[in-house]
Parts: structure tokens; C-alpha cells; sequence
């Protein structure tokens, strides 16, 4: 039936064939544990995480969505209709009326009937979103699908985003979702080396980062905009995980891991994300159902705009108005964006940083967001393992976290600040590496060769 469905589309007979060889003798087997099931046909359905996967199945229920759409049943914005919300097989029906919402769902269970495929019950769930003006919530509404009660619950997925009664609700658990996720995704790659110290060098591990933890770490924060209780959350979580990378203690300044790693904040992470999505929208034909509502609530209600309207006048780009008539390419806007959001922060980082005294020989000057900072480079050295081990040292001397006698002196009133090497000043970071006398050749030797510092990059 998908098969026929695609033709009826109007595919070209050239990727019909290839699909159907795709789909052709497809088998499969199961996996529990240490075992392995005997194979067996697939006889229905796409292959799971295919890239041609979520296209095929909205051919397979493009007919449901046409009858959505045509119907006046549902919750509008203005007088658009946005009863279905849909991507691939995660479909979202939206009404305020209960009996409008039996009908729609009797319509998609029908079709369910009718294509030969079963609605899964356990996700089939009901989430009774609550107004934000209303202090008391209302009574539980009874939704029956194939006869059978739908599940009242207080939040479930839709493409990846917890979804719960309330605005903050959805906030917070998207926001612990994905910081769970993150953490299970860092501890998988660990033993690969991105563990920080006698692990990966520096600038592979966040590179590690960057691929496989960041993404899951933003994913859908550019829609909900999360407040600032949840971006700390976020912050919090990242700053550990790039300490961890860069081998340095979780009292070395925030601003110099963000320097060293050349990664931003979260907040401009999800700023630019959000900003990125909001071009999408503006670049849709104006019969979109998004650009239709954006327009209209530009218009009708513009407090509605303001979390993008305050992200636009922060890094000085134009007003949503301007972009919405007249929106830009998708290439130079996301040039522009960066380059806004990449200066902004660079120069907000530097700043920050000058307010501690720890980092001043830390050379801010050739930062560049996105690049790791010249102290994490290996280099052409013949033996990369041991300069890995060297790039630790540096860091924590560069930060003014490695423990030198001026720092014991501070907290034990038994130990003297007088370095123990030459016994003439006192231990800090400059005596430590330029002005230090050895007591014997042995001594001057291993330290050189060890340390090989350069303090300003």
C-alpha cells in the first residue's frame, strides 16, 4: 500500500523502482540481550531510522492530514486552523473543544482501520493543557480510541520535546530530558578517551563534544526559549563537561574554558538556533501554516515576539517585521547571525575575563569562537601522547590552578610561600617559570622538560 500511495504521489518511475528495491525481501531480527531471534520477513512498514523513512510515512498519511486540514474542527490561532500537528509517524491533534477532539480522533482511528496499521495505546495519550489564566484546573476529559480509554498523563514526546500541562512544565522536563541524555552520551564516549587527564588531547575530545553531546544538549530549546533557572541548568552541565576535557578543577573561571574550547554559552547556542528557525519561517511561501501565524501575531499581538524581537536587538539585526517582508537568503543570514553572535560574545568572554586577576596571562586577544585556543595545539611534535600530558600542566598553570606554594601558604599558616627550590621568593606562577634556581643540574633538567610553558599564546 505505501508503494502505491508513492505512485499515486506522483514519484518519478526512476526513484519508484528504487524504492521498491529498497523494501524488496526486507528481513529483520531482534535483539534481547546477549541473544539474537531467527530472521524473518518484514512485510509492512519502513525501515527504522531510514532517511527516507519520515518522507514515506507522510505519503502514507498525507490523505489523514488533507482530512484534518479540511475539516473545521480543532484549535485556531486568528482563523488558521492548527488541529494536526505532524512529523513522520509523531502526530499531534489539538482542539479546546473535548467532543471536537473525539470526532478528529475517530478520523484518524478510521484511517488506522482502513491502511491496515494500529495506533500504538500506550502512546496514544491525552495531556490536558492547562491556560496560564486560570488557577484552577479543570476536570479530566475522557477520550476513547477503538472503544478503548485514552491515558490521562501529565507529559509525553512530540518530536523529541517533553510536553507537559503547563509552558514551565515543558520547560523543565525537556530541559532535564536532555541534560540526561548529554550525560549518557559524555559517559559513552569516555572510553574512547574523552575523559580529560591520560585520555584524548584537549582538542579531539571537544571536538567529541561538539559531534555527539552538544546536539543532544540544545535539541528543541529554540523552540520553548528556556528561562534563565533551566539556562543554568544547561550551563552548569556544559562548564563541568569542558573542565572535565580541559583537566582543569571545577574552581578554574568560567570564562577561560569558554576561551581555551572556543565553544559558546549555551544561551548563544540556543540563541542562535532560534534566530536560524525564525528565518525558516520568514523564507516559507506566505499559505504556511507558520508563516501565516507568525504574521499574524506580529501583527495582532506583538508581546507575543518578544523573546525573538529581545534576541534580535541584542546582537543588533533587524526587526522581525523588516525580515518577514523581506527575509534573507538562508546562507547569509546564518553568516550574519554568527558573525553577530560570535562577536558579541567574544567581546562579553574578554570582559568577563579581565574581572579575574587568575587569568591575566591568558592571551585573549586572537580568540576566535568555534576554534580551540593556540595553547590546546599539539603541534608537529614527534611523541603527541606526551605533549597531550604537557597541555594539562599548562592549563591549570595559565588558570592559576596549579597548587604552587603561594597558594598553600593561603589556607595552612604552617607552610611559607617561599618557594622550596631555591628558597629566595616567593612561589607564584612567574617566579615558578622564569625566575626559579635549581639546586642541581638534575632538578633544572626535569622541570624544563616537563613544563616547556608559554604563557602568552
Amino acid at each position: 500500500m505505501l508503494l502505491r500511495k508513492v505512485y499515486i504521489s506522483g514519484t518519478d518511475p526512476s526513484s519508484w523502482l528504487l524504492i521498491d528495491e529498497i523494501h524488496k525481501n526486507t528481513e529483520s531480527r531482534i535483539k534481547w540481550s546477549t541473544e539474537i531471534s531467527e530472521k524473518f520477513s518484514v512485510l509492512q512498514g519502513v525501515k527504522q531510522g531510514g532517511l527516507l523513512s519520515a518522507d514515506l510515512y507522510k505519503v502514507y498519511i498525507e490523505d489523514l492530514l488533507n482530512t484534518f486540514e479540511n475539516t473545521t474542527s480543532g484549535c485556531e490561532i486568528g482563523e488558521t486552523l492548527i488541529n494536526a500537528v505532524a512529523c513522520a509517524d509523531d502526530v499531534a491533534i489539538v482542539s479546546e473543544n473535548p467532543h471536537e477532539l473525539q470526532y478528529l480522533v475517530n478520523i484518524a482511528a478510521q484511517y488506522s482501520e482502513d491502511h491496515h496499521y494500529l495506533l500504538q495505546p500506550q502512546k496514544s495519550v491525552v495531556i490536558q493543557v492547562q491556560p496560564s489564566n486560570r488557577k484552577k484546573s479543570e476536570d479530566p476529559v475522557r477520550i476513547y480510541i477503538n472503544n478503548n480509554a485514552m491515558p490521562i498523563s501529565d507529559k509525553s514526546p512530540h518530536l523529541g520535546i517533553l510536553r507537559s500541562t503547563t509552558s514551565q512544565k515543558t520547560q523543565d522536563a525537556t530541559v532535564e530530558q536532555n541534560i540526561t541524555k548529554s550525560r549518557r552520551a559524555a559517559y559513552s564516549l569516555m572510553s574512547a578517551g574523552m575523559h580529560g587527564e591520560n585520555g584524548l588531547d584537549p582538542s579531539t575530545a571537544i571536538q567529541l563534544f561538539k559531534t555527539f553531546v552538544q546536539p543532544i544538549l540544545t535539541y528543541g530549546l529554540e523552540v520553548i526559549l528556556p528561562t534563565s533557572k533551566n539556562l543554568l541548568k544547561l550551563e552548569t552541565f556544559q562548564k563541568k563537561i569542558l573542565k572535565q576535557i580541559l583537566s582543569v578543577p571545577i574552581s578554574a573561571p568560567d570564562p577561560s574554558v569558554y576561551i581555551m574550547s572556543g565553544i559558546l554559552p549555551i544561551e548563544a547556542q540556543i540563541d542562535q538556533k532560534s534566530l536560524n528557525l525564525f528565518n525558516n519561517i520568514c523564507n516559507q511561501n506566505e499559505d504556511h501554516l507558520e508563516k501565516k501565524i507568525a504574521r499574524r501575531q506580529l501583527i495582532a499581538k506583538i508581546k507575543k515576539f518578544i523573546a525573538i524581537k529581545r534576541v534580535l536587538f541584542k546582537y543588533d539585526l533587524q526587526s522581525p517585521i523588516v525580515l518577514l517582508n523581506d527575509p534573507p537568503t538562508k546562507y547569509s543570514w546564518k553568516k550574519s547571525v554568527r558573525l553577530a553572535i560570535d562577536q558579541y560574545w567574544k567581546n562579553a568572554l574578554i570582559q568577563k575575563s579581565c574581572t579575574y586577576k587568575s587569568l591575566k596571562y591568558l592571551g585573549t586577544s586572537n580568540i576566535s569562537p568555534g576554534k580551540c585556543h593556540t595553547l590546546l595545539s599539539i603541534g608537529n611534535t614527534s611523541d603527541p601522547t606526551r605533549e597531550a600530558v604537557r597541555i594539562s600542566v599548562k592549563l591549570k598553570v595559565i588558570t592559576d590552578t596549579y597548587i604552587l606554594q603561594s597558594h598553600r601558604s593561603r589556607y595552612n599558616l604552617n607552610e611559607t610561600p617561599t618557594c622550596k627550590l631555591c628558597d629566595t621568593d616567593i612561589e607564584d606562577r612567574s617566579h615558578f617559570c622564569l625566575h626559579v634556581k635549581y639546586s642541581n643540574a638534575l632538578e633544572k633538567d626535569i622541570l624544563t622538560k616537563s613544563m616547556k610553558l608559554s604563557l602568552i599564546s
